[in-house]
């Protein structure tokens, strides 16, 4: 009895490992790794990290804007959206940002254009980071304030006033808002124009003194 049931653990681990290394050097292991487990666990497992909505002026390890920003701000507010292919609270804000921005796009396409809300003028700018230019890609960390390095992400960029300079102040939140308490679409879009409000009403105060730098 003792001999079967050792042939058959040996047999099972034979069978493991052979399955095992098949996996492990075929493309297709390769292409649902980095497919599903590399985006679960940058992503999904990041989803609704511990964050806050305020507004700060020091970016991620004090990177200075990029340029296209900086021009956008003379217009207004710049609202950065990062999104990405296979990434599932990507796909449930997706919609709720259409209907804030009242805008219409491809997930793969690369879109910017401005945007009237709240009687402001709003830079949009949506940033697929499988499909985009490395000045929008690289952007991402300059504004991930919390080092989440997850998508989704939204970040505001507005005006504010530091020690006599106006200067770019931005906030970013992550995921579906859940950490804020938001688990419907219309409790996420109310969210959303709120924080917009807000990056409004700053700008507005501080436009005036706003020297592109």
């Amino acid at each position: 009895m003792k001999k079967m049931f050792a042939v058959q653990v040996v047999a099972s681990l034979l069978v493991s490992g052979a399955l095992a290394g098949m996996f492990a050097f075929t493309p297709v292991y390769t292409e649902v790794r980095s497919g599903i487990v590399l985006v679960l666990c940058l992503s999904c497992l990041k989803l609704e990290p511990n964050t806050a909505t305020d507004f700060t002026f020091e970016t991620a390890d004090n990177v200075p804007h990029p340029s296209f920003i900086l021009e956008n701000l003379s217009k207004g507010p710049v609202f950065l959206h990062y999104s990405g292919d296979a990434c599932a609270g990507c796909d449930i804000m997706y919609p709720v940002i259409e209907e804030l921005f009242s805008v219409s796009f491809g997930k793969q396409d690369m879109f910017h254009t401005l945007v009237t809300f709240d009687n402001a003028t709003v830079g949009y700018i949506y940033v697929n980071i499988h499909h985009t230019i490395d000045e929008l890609r690289d952007a991402q960390v300059i504004y991930d304030k919390d080092h989440v390095n997850g998508i989704p992400m939204f970040t505001i960029v507005t005006l504010g006033y530091d020690n006599g300079i106006v200067k770019p102040k931005y906030t970013t939140v992550y995921g579906t808002l859940a950490t804020f308490g938001c688990n419907t679409d219309a409790q996420r879009l109310a969210f959303l124009q709120q924080l917009m409000k807000e990056s409004i009403d700053m700008y507005h105060e501080n436009k005036a003194g706003y020297h592109q730098y």
